[in-house]
C-alpha cells in the first residue's frame, strides 16, 4: 500500500523547469471512424447466413454509430494514445452491447492517424424464463430484458422471480448517457409482497483515469422480509424497512498519465426500521438504526489491465486490473446531525494483481468495513481473497481457478449473517447450511472447454472442482475439525451472441462431511459462478457503501439478498 501522502505531494508536483524539451514523435489523430457495426449474425461466415440467423439480424436494432463514437476518449488533434483506446474499449465492452470491440489506430499519409471502431452487436433482447436448483433451493423466473434499446445502449426490464417462499416483480431502467451527456441513471421499482421498494441513481462518473471531476446522489426505499438461518433452516424472520439517500462530488488529484488519485466528499443518511411478525423469535428482532453525517472518501488507481478469455467466461473477452486500486470512504454521524447515536464509519478496500505470463494471473484483496461507536465496533468486517486463474492448452485448453477466502465480524448485526452453503461456494451443502460470524472458504477447480462454436450459438465445456470450508460464531476458533468439504463434476455452456455471454452451470456435488439436509448428492443448475472472485461468504453482509462514482461502479440497486 502506498504511502498516500508522498502520493499527493508527487501528483501536484510541477514538471522540472530544466528539462529539456523533446520534439514529439506521437502522431495526431485527424479523425474518428467507426467502421464495421456487425449485427449479432455475420453473413459472410459461413453458417451464419442461414434464413433465422437473419430473422433474428432484421428483429436486432445494431448499436448506432453515435453511440460508439461516444465512448472512443480520444478526440481529433489529440495525440495517439493506446492507453486510450484500450480504455475506450473497455468502457464499450461494460456497456454489455458487444460481442467484440476494437479500436486502433490507421497511419495517414501525412503522418497522422485515424482511429477506428471495428464492433459486433450482441443479442441483447431477451426473453427471460429460468428454472433451476441450487442447494437444494429450486428457483422460477420470467420476464423480458431488453439492453439495447433502439440501439441506443439503454436497458428496461420487467422480471418475475420465485427464489424458495420468495416472490419478487422487479422493473428497472437504466441510462448510462442520459440526453446524450455523461449522466448515468438507473431506477427500480420493486413489490415482493411485504411491500414496494424503489429507487433512482444519478451520477456524472469518473467514466477515464483522467477525468477532472464527478458527482452523483442515489435514494432508495426498501420494504422486505428478512430471514436468518440455523443448519440451512429458517430460525427466525422479521420485516424490514430502510431508506438511504446519498449525495458526492469528487475531484481528481494532480495531473498524472500513469496513475490517479481522487477525493470524495459527501452526505450518507441511513435509516433501518425492524418489525416482529409471528415467525420472529424472542431476542432476534435487531434494533433500529439510523445514521446522517458527511463522508469523505481517497482513491489510488494504477492500472495495469489485461484482456483475457475463458476465464470467468466461456470465449468473452474479460477485463482485469493487475494495478493496485487502493478505495476509501468514511464519514462521521453524529446524534446532532439526526443520527440514532455518534457513530464512526469506515470501508477501506486494497486490491493488487500479479501476472505470471499470458491467461495466468493472480488477483489478492484486503479489506475492512464497519462503523465505531462509543469506543466499540458495530458490525466491523475484516476480509481478505486470492484469486489464482492458470489457463494452459494441454491436454486441452483449460483454466485452473484456486479461490481463498477469510472473514470476521465483531458485533454483528442481528440482521446480518456470515453465510456458506450451496450458493456461496459450497456446492455439496444446502444454500445457508452454515452460518455465524468467522469464515474460511477455498475452492479449487479445473474448467476445461469443448472446441468449437455449436449451431453458432453456444460454446460447451465442463469443470471438476473441490470446494471445503468452515464458518463459527464470534469468540469460536477456528479447527480443521470445523472445515466441510465436497468434490464434484459439472457441465458448462455459455451462448455466444448473448449480452453477458455469461455461463449457464450444472453441477454435481458429493458432501464429503455429514451437514443439513438428507443427502449428500447435491445438483445445482444455475447461472454464474459457483463462488464469487471476492467474498462469497460475505456478500449478503450489509456494509457502509462505497463510492459510486468509480469508472466501474457498484450495481446501484444490488440484487435482493
Amino acid at each position: 500500500m502506498k504511502p498516500i501522502l508522498l502520493l499527493v505531494l508527487c501528483a501536484w508536483a510541477p514538471p522540472a523547469g530544466a528539462a529539456a524539451q523533446t520534439v514529439s514523435t506521437t502522431p495526431v489523430v485527424s479523425v474518428i471512424r467507426v467502421g464495421e457495426r456487425l449485427d449479432v449474425f455475420d453473413p459472410r461466415v459461413p453458417g451464419e447466413a442461414w434464413w433465422p440467423f437473419q430473422i433474428a439480424n432484421k428483429i436486432h436494432i445494431t448499436t448506432r454509430e453515435r453511440i460508439i463514437r461516444q465512448e472512443i476518449l480520444l478526440k481529433p488533434g489529440d495525440p495517439w494514445d493506446e492507453l486510450k483506446a484500450l480504455e475506450s474499449e473497455r468502457n464499450l465492452r461494460a456497456s454489455g452491447s458487444f460481442r467484440w470491440v476494437k479500436v486502433m489506430p490507421v497511419p495517414r499519409p501525412d503522418g497522422g492517424v485515424d482511429v477506428l471502431a471495428k464492433t459486433q452487436d450482441s443479442w441483447t433482447t431477451i426473453p427471460n424464463l429460468s428454472i433451476g436448483t441450487e442447494g437444494g433451493q429450486n428457483f422460477f423466473g420470467y420476464g423480458i430484458e431488453e439492453n439495447n434499446l433502439f440501439g441506443y445502449n439503454k436497458a428496461v426490464s420487467l422480471l418475475h422471480s420465485q427464489n424458495g417462499p420468495t416472490v419478487r416483480n422487479d422493473l428497472r431502467y437504466t441510462d448510462p448517457r442520459v440526453l446524450d451527456s455523461r449522466l448515468r441513471l438507473s431506477t427500480l421499482l420493486a413489490n415482493t409482497g411485504h411491500g414496494d421498494s424503489m429507487g433512482a441513481d444519478l451520477a456524472r462518473p469518473f467514466y477515464a483515469l483522467d477525468t477532472p471531476y464527478a458527482y452523483g446522489t442515489g435514494w432508495e426505499r426498501f420494504n422486505d422480509e428478512n430471514t436468518v438461518y440455523q443448519s440451512g433452516l429458517t430460525h427466525s424472520q422479521f420485516l424490514e424497512y430502510n431508506q438511504a439517500a446519498m449525495i458526492s462530488a469528487g475531484r481528481r488529484l494532480g495531473r498524472s498519465d500513469t496513475f490517479a488519485q481522487r477525493l470524495e466528499a459527501g452526505w450518507l443518511y441511513s435509516r433501518n426500521r425492524f418489525t416482529s411478525e409471528a415467525a420472529t423469535l424472542p431476542g432476534t428482532l435487531p434494533v433500529d438504526r439510523q445514521l446522517s453525517g458527511p463522508t469523505l472518501g481517497y482513491s489510488w488507481i494504477l492500472p495495469h489491465y489485461v484482456k483475457e478469455t475463458y476465464i470467468d467466461r466461456i470465449e468473452r473477452v474479460e477485463d482485469y486490473d493487475l494495478g493496485n486500486e487502493l478505495s476509501f470512504l468514511g464519514g462521521y454521524a453524529g446524534t446532532k446531525l439526526d443520527s440514532d447515536r455518534d457513530r464512526w464509519i469506515f470501508n477501506v478496500t486494497d486490491q493488487q494483481g500479479l501476472s505470471f505470463g499470458e491467461g495466468r494471473f493472480a488477483l489478492a484483496q484486503i479489506g475492512t468495513a464497519g462503523r465505531v461507536a462509543g469506543g466499540d465496533w458495530e458490525n466491523a468486517l475484516l476480509f481478505t481473497n486470492l484469486d489464482l486463474f492458470w489457463k494452459s492448452e494441454q491436454p486441452w485448453l483449460n483454466t485452473w481457478v484456486a479461490h481463498l477466502e477469510g472473514a470476521t465480524v465483531r458485533r454483528m448485526d442481528q440482521d446480518n449473517q456470515v453465510i456458506l452453503g450451496g450458493d456461496t461456494g459450497l456446492r455439496g451443502y444446502k444454500n445457508d447450511a452454515f452460518t455465524g460470524a468467522k469464515a474460511v472458504l477455498a475452492n479449487v477447480e479445473n474448467r476445461f472447454f469443448i472446441p468449437g462454436e455449436y449451431l453458432h450459438l453456444v460454446r460447451l465445456g465442463g469443470a471438476a472442482f473441490f470446494d471445503s470450508g468452515a464458518v463459527v460464531p464470534e469468540g469460536s476458533g477456528l479447527s480443521f475439525a470445523r472445515f466441510n468439504s465436497d468434490v464434484g463434476i459439472g457441465l458448462r455452456a455459455a451462448s455466444t451472441r448473448s449480452r453477458s455471454g455469461g455461463v449457464l452451470r450444472v453441477d454435481l456435488a458429493y458432501a464429503l462431511d455429514r451437514g443439513p439436509g438428507p443427502s449428500r448428492w447435491v445438483v445445482s443448475i444455475r447461472a454464474g459462478q459457483a463462488f464469487s472472485i471476492f467474498n462469497s461468504a460475505t456478500r449478503r453482509l450489509r456494509r457502509p457503501p462505497t463510492s459510486r462514482l468509480d469508472e466501474v461502479a457498484p450495481p446501484a440497486f444490488p440484487e435482493p439478498r
